[in-house]
């Protein structure tokens, strides 16, 4: 039978059995190849209900207000929203594809991304951010499908940067304004989100926390269900045994979902500080962040609860609508031992453990605002930094970025120039920072002297990047021979660990300092000798002289470990290259017009096994 032949409404619920991925855009491709079909192809292709499954399965992350905008615009129109998110993902692909391409203006193109199009091209640039990548440095969660699009890797880590960057800039924005609501304000979205934003510094969106929670409550729902607890709010709110009841027993359901008070041997884990992690893997963890789960799950439930700044740790405090009925003080973290407190006698007794006089109690154990609960969660960030467990396994990419967390947050309620200095000494792990988060978010926000400060801090970071991009480095321009190149893998020839070479100068240039606490001139070639910057197999970045150099080769699995423990490498390489028992990485873009002639001597190396 003649397609032409088939009754309108066929085709419509032949189009509406479309699957819906956000993984796959064969569905769209369907329709969009339908609408330049034949008439009846097209107009069963245009009506709006078709589009719906791809639209809210694509595009599940977006600027609230841009996405109302848009529906009242378009009349929610499904197709004509389809058509209008695709053009504001080809615009951040385009910035996209030019930050990879070119160093020259990168920063300027980040805050384009940034202030104009944000989260709405979240989603396209996540999917960036997970491109397939060649074979040698997938990990166990890469995928084997699709194909290699060019540049994956430094796409990977351009896409991922910009993610970080649009989450960094909403977080900072979100944390002054919290600053500047009335000191009591705790409102349920406020405390939820801005603890939330503290995995933004780590490209993890206050919508994916919510959503967990949301996932946490629903279960919770159930499991009081089980157990025959009323979630019916009006039948627990206007009674103090009932509330008591609901609020121990979401304190049970919490340590049955694996949510327990952390070992002192993981309590200073800064894992356990950020809700990505505490929600996920980091399940022990410490009252702070219990807290924050129980004050979410409670209010979800239609529960009037809120954390409490105690002295000695987190609790949580939880009120009727009917004065009559007391305020009721949870203790998440010790709920095993006793989950509702006494007002009269364990409080009291806590205060005095803490070292302070239980007088008048009442000071203690008023619901905190959500300023005082952020900053005190990003001191908790910090001082974990005294106390890293040795057995922990943590990259230094992750550190940087928890410590860049905890110095900003502080940097914002507490206004010590102190803070600053330390960002500004770990912002180049942060390239795209510079103007879309610390320019234009953080900046206007602080004193008028810190504002200065930071803004000509900024502008002197901005000139020394525009300063690199403009910088070629010709080995052949030099009186003295470079041995070895840009991409080489090699093994230190006296501590014996794995390095990868991306960058080098003729001589140490570094500080006076530097090379008098390293003992530079101690070594048989001094500082008068090439010096590589070089990636640790571990992900430490490191300055190497070039007697202590030796070229090797590595086992499979090292060249994936490069990508997990130092995923800033995927800035600088994207592919790799063995033969004769030899190999190279082979260079990104920026590096190819950085070290223009150590391409072709990466190449000789693999042929001839010289660089001269």
């Amino acid at each position: 039978m003649a397609l032409k032949e088939l009754p309108f409404d066929v085709y419509v619920q032949i189009l509406k059995q479309l699957p819906a991925s956000a993984h796959s855009g064969e569905g769209p491709r369907t329709l969009v190849a339908c609408l330049q079909a034949n008439s009846i192809l097209r107009s069963a292709a245009s009506i709006a209900m078709v589009w719906e499954p791809h639209y809210r399965v694509r595009y599940t992350i977006s600027l609230p207000a841009s996405e109302l905008s848009r529906k009242q615009a378009l009349d929610d129109d499904w197709k004509a929203l389809y058509m209008e998110r695709v053009c504001l993902d080809r615009q951040a692909i385009k910035l996209l594809d030019d930050i990879i391409m070119e160093r020259d203006g990168r920063l300027e193109r980040a805050r384009e991304v940034t202030s104009t199009l944000s989260y709405d091209v979240w989603n396209a640039l996540a999917a960036e951010a997970q491109c397939p990548i060649p074979e040698p440095f997938r990990g166990i969660y890469d995928s084997n499908e699709g194909e290699v699009p060019r540049h994956a890797i430094p796409r990977r880590f351009w896409a991922r940067s910009l993610l970080g960057t649009i989450a960094r800039s909403h977080a900072v924005r979100t944390w002054s304004g919290v600053r500047d609501e009335d000191d009591n304000d705790n409102g349920d979205d406020t405390l939820e989100t801005a603890i939330a934003c503290l995995s933004s510094y780590f490209a993890h969106t206050p919508m994916e926390i919510s959503s967990l929670l949301d996932v946490f409550s629903d279960l919770c729902r159930s499991y009081l269900a089980d157990k025959n607890i009323s979630t019916t709010p009006h039948e627990f709110n206007h009674n103090e045994s009932a509330l008591c009841c609901i609020s121990t027993s979401i304190c049970d359901f919490l340590w049955e979902r694996g949510f327990r008070a952390a070992e002192h041997s993981r309590f200073n884990a800064f894992n356990t500080r950020f809700p990505h992690w505490f929600l996920t893997t980091h399940k022990d963890t410490i009252p702070i962040s219990l807290v924050y789960i129980f004050v979410c799950l409670a209010r979800r439930l239609g529960i009037r609860a809120s954390p409490v700044d105690f002295p000695a740790r987190v609790l949580a405090i939880v009120s009727s609508p009917e004065p009559t009925v007391p305020d009721i003080i949870v203790d998440v973290f010790g709920s095993r031992s006793k989950a509702i407190l006494s007002l009269q006698e364990d409080i009291p007794r806590l205060l005095m453990d803490a070292g302070i006089t239980p007088l008048p109690v009442v000071r203690y154990i008023r619901p905190a605002s959500t300023a005082s609960m952020v900053v005190r969660a990003s001191r908790n960030i910090l001082a974990s930094f005294s106390f890293l467990p040795p057995i922990e396994s943590i990259s230094e990419g992750d550190l940087h970025t928890a410590f860049y967390v905890g110095l900003t947050v502080n940097l914002i309620f507490m206004n010590d120039r102190r803070y600053l200095l330390n960002i500004m000494k770990h912002i180049a792990r942060f390239p795209l920072d510079i103007l879309p988060v610390l320019t234009d978010a953080l900046a206007p926000g602080l004193s008028p002297p810190i504002q200065k400060q930071l803004l000509a801090s900024c502008k002197a970071a901005q000139e020394d990047e525009d300063e690199a991009a403009a910088s070629v480095t010709l080995r052949s321009k030099l009186s003295i021979r470079i041995q070895h190149f840009v991409g080489m893998i090699f093994k230190h020839a006296r501590y014996e660990y794995i390095g990868y070479i991306y960058g080098w100068e003729p001589s140490c240039m570094a500080s006076g300092g530097w090379i008098a606490s390293m003992n530079v001139d101690s070594l048989p070639r001094g500082r008068h000798q090439p010096f590589y910057h070089i990636f640790t197999q571990s992900g430490s970045v490191r300055y190497v002289a070039e007697e202590n150099i030796k070229p090797a080769t590595l086992k499979p699995y090292a060249y994936r470990q490069l990508l997990e423990n130092a995923p800033e490498a995927g800035r600088y390489f994207e592919g790799l290259v063995e033969a004769n028992e030899r190999a190279r990485l082979l260079l990104s873009p920026e590096l190819l017009s950085a070290y223009p002639e150590d391409n072709a001597v990466g190449e000789m190396w693999i042929t001839e096994g010289t660089t001269d």
